[in-house]
Order: C-alpha cells, then sequence, then structure tokens
C-alpha cells in the first residue's frame, strides 16, 4: 500500500456531462432548453420545448451500461419526471433518459420494451458516450444518432472552450455577471463595464487580455452585441460549461487536526492568519527594486462551509474545505493542521486550486473571514459529491435568479 488514493476514472462522464450531452442534442434539434426548473419543493433536469410540445426531462446515469443497472434507473427517472410534469401548471409529457459509458443495443432495446409495458405515456431515452442517442416518444425523430465507430476517450464537453475558462477569463466572468448579485456574496469592482479598456481596468488586467476574453464570449454567441454596457446572454448554458472545467483546476489533500478542535476555531485560525498576512505584505513603495518578498500564500474558506459562511447554506454535515494558494506546511500546522496520516482519517480537505486569481481575488470578507464567493460556491457545489448538487440547485434558485431574469 502507497497510501495513494485511486484516481477517478477521467473517461467516464459524470451525471452533469450525461445532462449536459442531452441538452445539448436537443438544441442541435432547434429545441428551446430550460436548465433545473423548478416548482413548488421539486426541480427537474430541464424541461424542452418545439413548438406547443414540451417534455420534463429527468436524466439518470450509470458507470456501467447493464440491464440490471439501468433498468432501476429508467424507472426512477419514469416516476421523478412524471411527479414533476403533474406540477407544472403547462402542459408537459414527461421524458426519462438513462446514460452510460457505453449502452449496447441489446440493452436499449429491452429498455424501450421496459418503458412500453410499464408507461406507455411516458417518452424514453438512451444515451452513451459513444454517441449513441435513442428516443422513443412524439416529436422526438430527429435525435436519433447512431454510436461512433471510433471510441473516443474523452467526452466533448471536457474538450470544450478551454481558452474561455482560463484563470483570468474566469475572474473577468465574475466580474460581468456578479454586477446583478449583492455585494455581500461576491467582492468585485462595481461599475458599468462597456468595452475591453474598462474591463481591463476593473479587472487589472492588459487590455490585450480582456479584449481576447471579450472576443471568445462574442465568438461563442455568449455576449449581448446590442447592450451598451457589457451583457451575458444564454447564461445557463455559460454556467454549465463553466462547470465541467472547473473540475479540472483543483486537487483536493484530506488533512486532519494535530490537536482536536472544532470548526470554529479552525475558522477563527483563519481568519487571524488572513489578518496577518495582511498586515506583513510590504507596498510597492517599501521594496527596493533589488529586494522582493514572496508573499504568504492566500486562504479562504470553500465549497459547503463557505455557503454556511454567507449564510445561504442548505447542506450539513460535510467536512470543510479551505483553499489555499499553494501547499504550506507552515500554513497548515499554524491552522492546527496535519497531512500526515489524514488519508483514512480526514477532518478537514485542503484545495489548491490552479485557478488561483478566480478564487482569491473575489472571495469575500466575513467578518474577517475570507470566505468563497457565491459563483464559485456554485460551481464546486455542482460537482460535489455529498449533497452537492442539492445545495447548488437552492444557490441557483435563490440566490443566482437574477443572472437569468435579466438575460435572453
Amino acid at each position: 500500500m502507497n497510501g495513494r488514493m485511486p484516481s477517478p476514472d477521467r473517461s467516464m462522464p459524470t451525471g452533469a456531462e450525461f445532462e449536459y450531452i442531452v441538452a445539448e442534442a436537443f438544441r442541435k434539434a432547434r429545441w428551446r432548453v430550460r436548465r433545473h426548473p423548478a416548482t413548488g419543493d421539486m426541480c427537474a433536469d430541464f424541461i424542452v420545448g418545439k413548438g406547443a410540445r414540451q417534455y420534463v426531462v429527468e436524466v439518470k446515469s450509470a458507470a456501467e451500461g447493464r440491464r440490471d443497472r439501468l433498468i432501476p434507473l429508467l424507472a426512477q427517472a419514469i416516476l421523478q419526471a412524471q411527479s414533476f410534469a403533474r406540477q407544472l401548471p403547462e402542459r408537459a409529457a414527461p421524458l426519462a433518459v438513462v446514460a452510460a459509458r457505453r449502452v449496447p443495443a441489446s440493452v436499449a432495446e429491452h429498455l424501450k420494451r421496459f418503458a412500453a409495458r410499464y408507461a406507455p405515456d411516458v417518452a424514453v431515452g438512451i444515451v452513451d458516450a459513444e454517441g449513441l442517442r435513442s428516443f422513443v416518444g412524439p416529436g422526438l425523430e430527429g435525435l436519433e444518432a447512431k454510436p461512433s465507430s471510433h471510441t473516443k476517450r474523452r467526452t466533448a464537453p471536457r474538450q470544450r472552450l478551454p481558452d474561455l475558462f482560463s484563470d483570468l477569463n474566469q475572474w473577468m466572468l465574475k466580474i460581468v455577471l456578479g454586477q446583478d448579485l449583492p455585494e455581500r456574496l461576491i467582492s468585485i469592482p462595481r461599475e458599468p463595464i462597456r468595452n475591453a479598456s474598462e474591463l481591463a481596468r476593473a479587472a487589472d488586467v492588459t487590455i490585450m487580455s480582456a479584449s481576447r476574453f471579450l472576443k471568445k464570449l462574442a465568438d461563442e454567441g455568449f455576449l449581448d452585441e446590442y447592450s451598451e454596457t457589457l451583457r451575458i446572454v444564454r447564461v445557463d448554458e455559460l454556467l454549465e460549461r463553466w462547470a465541467l472545467e472547473s473540475r479540472k483546476t483543483w486537487r483536493d489533500l484530506p488533512a486532519r487536526w494535530i490537536i482536536k478542535q472544532d470548526v470554529k476555531r479552525l475558522f477563527a485560525g483563519v481568519a487571524r492568519y488572513a489578518a496577518e498576512s495582511k498586515a506583513e505584505l510590504p507596498s510597492k513603495s517599501r521594496l527596493s527594486p533589488e529586494r522582493t518578498l514572496k508573499p504568504q500564500p492566500r486562504l479562504c474558506v470553500g465549497l459547503l462551509a463557505a455557503a454556511d459562511a454567507l449564510d445561504i447554506g442548505f447542506v450539513r454535515g460535510a467536512s470543510p474545505h479551505l483553499y489555499l494558494e499553494r501547499l504550506d506546511f507552515d500554513v497548515l500546522h499554524q491552522l492546527g493542521l496535519t497531512v500526515e496520516d489524514s488519508v483514512h482519517r480526514s477532518d478537514v480537505y485542503i484545495r489548491i486550486p490552479s485557478n488561483k486569481e478566480a478564487i482569491f481575488r473575489p472571495c469575500v470578507p466575513r467578518h474577517g473571514l475570507p470566505v468563497s464567493d457565491v459563483v464559485q460556491i456554485w460551481l464546486d457545489a455542482s460537482t460535489h459529491p455529498t449533497r452537492g448538487r442539492e445545495q447548488a440547485d437552492e444557490i441557483r434558485r435563490r440566490v443566482l435568479k437574477p443572472l437569468f431574469g435579466k438575460r435572453p
């Protein structure tokens, strides 16, 4: 045993990626797609519409395309889609979709027969990462596609828009999107931004960086070309792509207490560290050209613990996460943490991001405690295994709503 945790299979698309694949299939067929609609206390994966026809879509995925894995998931998707469709004020039919890395043709046919026998009024879809798109239901004929003869190890969504989500581009995205969000939830320059020069000044980046970023947004169809100030459209799709890309920008390191303490004391230590680091940082005027000091690594609370600190948390009991700019064992020791023997007993997770500016520039000081901004919390929660999707859905409904309500 070498103490290393097994690496996840990066060739296996996640549930969020399969949702994206299904949504893109409908968009390419010119269907309207509305992500994560909510009614009452229920939330669906998305609603699609074309003309007068509407479907409530529930997507379930498994690692293997075996019959015994997919049948229970199909049944669950059918029940959830039916339940949500009944609560909608407008008319919509249920559509249950199941997905896996590879679904053999024989399994796909069995799934269709199962649905026809037990839920004949429910439309069904079967999707895999090799290109299979098989749908049964009124108006769904144009979505059919056969698997590719050449299997790709990675799905298309993981390769999309690598340049758009660079570190500084994520920071600039937060500035543009964050104008509609409360100051207590994201720290950004608050001012109307009309062009690349004004964005560069607000973001403290070069004009070239801002120009390239805006061109990429425009090329991908995310920039409102008729607005006097910079406005982003198709926010729903942009955020979903962003969430898929963001999972590649960090790694988690388990840590444990040196001496047992509670989270309140840990956060007090984080606030004290942040205050001391800020006080010790020398101004440029006090540094000679020959002498530069490497600043202490930046630190902030992240993920579900950050949501709690900003009073937008809805999930309890998860281990706290700390964002640390670079691995520094002295800093961990100051906080009463060690990574020794922590693989099998972790009290805290340390996340080392590669998108450092996008993480630390917009973080929010909460009573002296540096906390991740609300957009970052949503991105992180979207792929967090401990009820993270539930947290992300609540943030979307209660906090990020202005991003969608004011844009086409």
